[in-house]
């Protein structure tokens, strides 16, 4: 099962990041003689994702996006594009399963309000459907989606659009 650690690894090493070691000592001596630092990044899969998502759209890929998809949905409380982010952040981050996404994308507050959700979906989920036929613990935190909803959808996308 892939890990949170494994999965900022992986988005470390596809998007080409290179990152410095720490060295706290250097760090203070260079700050301690007034010289002034443009700008510190946390590196984290957020940060990573923001910029992977911003560079999208400044090559303008997201018009492109929006035909892929389905339109055949029969409830539609959650637009494509949300469920295509998630997707996207599986792929990116190398989740070689569906079910991982729950853990690693999908109970996340700040990635899932990169994709459009708020906090309140990503503890309850999006919708209420499903709730009563439950026969295990209900989690704290449900996800925003069901992995099932996001394997369901990515699969309606024709070939032709894909």
């Amino acid at each position: 099962m892939a890990s949170r650690e494994q999965l900022q690894d992986t988005l470390c090493k596809r998007l080409f990041w290179h990152t410095a070691e720490r060295n706290d000592g250097k760090v203070a001596d260079y700050l301690f003689h007034r010289h002034e630092m443009d700008v510190v990044y946390a590196m984290d899969e957020a940060t990573l994702f923001n910029s992977f998502f911003n560079y999208l759209q400044d090559i303008e890929v997201f018009p492109f996006l929006e035909h892929l998809d389905p339109k055949n949905q029969q409830r539609k409380n959650v637009p494509f594009a949300q469920i295509l982010f998630v997707y996207l952040m599986k792929v990116v981050g190398s989740i070689k399963k569906m079910d991982q996404i729950t853990d690693l994308l999908l109970t996340d507050e700040l990635l899932m309000s990169m994709c459009g959700f708020n906090a309140y979906q990503v503890k309850n989920g999006s919708c209420k459907r499903g709730e009563k036929l439950r026969k295990t613990y209900v989690p704290a935190f449900r996800g925003a989606l069901c992995v099932d909803t996001v394997a369901k959808h990515i699969v309606q996308t024709s070939e032709r659009t894909k």
